[in-house]
């Protein structure tokens, strides 16, 4: 065997044995924390109320240190119902989560304004009925305080994410959501 030969082999065997990683991408430094906005289906039910919502979420404040990972605004859009009540709902919600990986103590509090179209529509056949004057629409709409309190899966800077809880209006809920 030559000596070139030799440096050949010993090159070979470098190259085979050595471990390169040219085709994985370092994370990028600005993508380390959770993405900024998020869109979510949310439907809930207990006995004889529900509620389904479809909500953005838009990250207000992120926090790197501690439990808590920030701070979100939330509106939602959706519909509610109890036995023979029901109609659209709009809510304004401020929340934060707790947690350092997957897992999460999600909480917002806010408030939701519901409308009750089916006693509406009820009344004002009534009086259309009894020829009596047509009730106002604004005595059907209610501002109430909303909130949640529940259980959110999310790996930081994922896309998708799972939620459960408790809150006002969707009562006991399951959700599913994509941030970006």
């Amino acid at each position: 065997m030559t000596r070139k030969s030799i440096y050949l082999i010993l090159v070979a065997a470098f190259l085979l044995c050595s471990h390169t990683y040219a085709q994985e991408m370092a994370p990028a430094e600005g993508n380390q924390g959770y993405r900024k906005n998020a869109i979510l289906a949310t439907a809930g039910t207990v006995g004889l109320m529900g509620a389904y919502s479809l909500s953005y979420e838009r990250m207000l404040l992120a926090s790197k240190e501690g439990s808590m990972q920030g701070l979100w605004a939330k509106v939602s859009v959706g519909g509610w119902g109890v036995w023979s009540s029901g109609g659209p709902y709009q809510s304004v919600m401020l929340g934060t989560m707790t947690g350092r990986k997957n897992n999460h103590l999600e909480l917002n509090f806010g408030l939701a304004r519901t409308v009750d179209n089916s006693a509406y529509d009820h009344v004002k056949k009534l009086s259309e009925h009894f020829s009596e004057p047509q009730p106002l629409k604004s005595d059907y709409i209610n501002l109430r305080p909303a909130g949640s309190i529940g259980y959110r899966y999310q790996k930081p800077a994922s896309r998708l994410f799972f939620r459960a809880g408790a809150g006002y209006p969707e009562i006991l809920y399951l959700g599913i959501g994509a941030a970006f």
